[in-house]
């Protein structure tokens, strides 16, 4: 998780992001406030069978492609290796907002990249880190695919910009 923070830090350095989000300002997450403009986490975790690796890897590189071309909301977007299981990969991605991670699941090229890789895994899960919309976690439950959702308990977003 440090890592994922790390990369989210640099990112934000880079691009100069600004979310209009205090330097202190507390992350709520309950019920009655909504979360649509704060960058969160997603990391989805995929277990190749056997003899299909390199072509998952082809397809994640593929979509990686498309989707740093077609979504300015998705921050950092990586395909990394478990090194630990040569058949492990871990999609590591930040979002600017809760509506970015829903026009997401609506573009056509992760829908085809899903239909494309389920027969080549036989596992894949997300695991979301952070406050998102009450209709973006009604999206993500809608994929059929397993999430679950690490509720911020405190925490806060820096602004880095100049």
């Amino acid at each position: 998780m440090n890592r994922v923070i790390g990369i989210l830090v640099a990112v934000i350095l880079v691009t100069g992001c600004d979310w209009g989000v205090n330097e202190h300002q507390e992350l709520q997450n309950s019920a009655d406030v909504q979360q649509e403009g704060i960058p969160f986490v997603l990391i989805a975790r995929l277990h190749s069978l056997p003899g299909k690796a390199n072509e998952l890897i082809k397809l994640s590189r593929a979509v990686d492609r498309k989707v740093e071309q077609s979504e300015p909301g998705m921050l950092l977007h990586t395909f990394d290796k478990d090194p630990d299981d040569p058949l492990g990969f871990v999609w590591t991605e930040v979002y600017a907002s809760s509506e970015a991670f829903e026009y997401h699941l609506q573009n056509p090229d992760l829908i085809q990249y899903l239909e494309e890789t389920t027969p080549l895994t036989d596992s894949f899960t997300v695991e979301v880190y952070g406050s998102i919309s009450d209709s973006a976690w009604t999206a993500a439950q809608a994929t059929g695919v397993p999430f679950k959702h690490f509720k911020t308990q405190a925490g806060y977003i820096r602004d880095l910009t100049p």
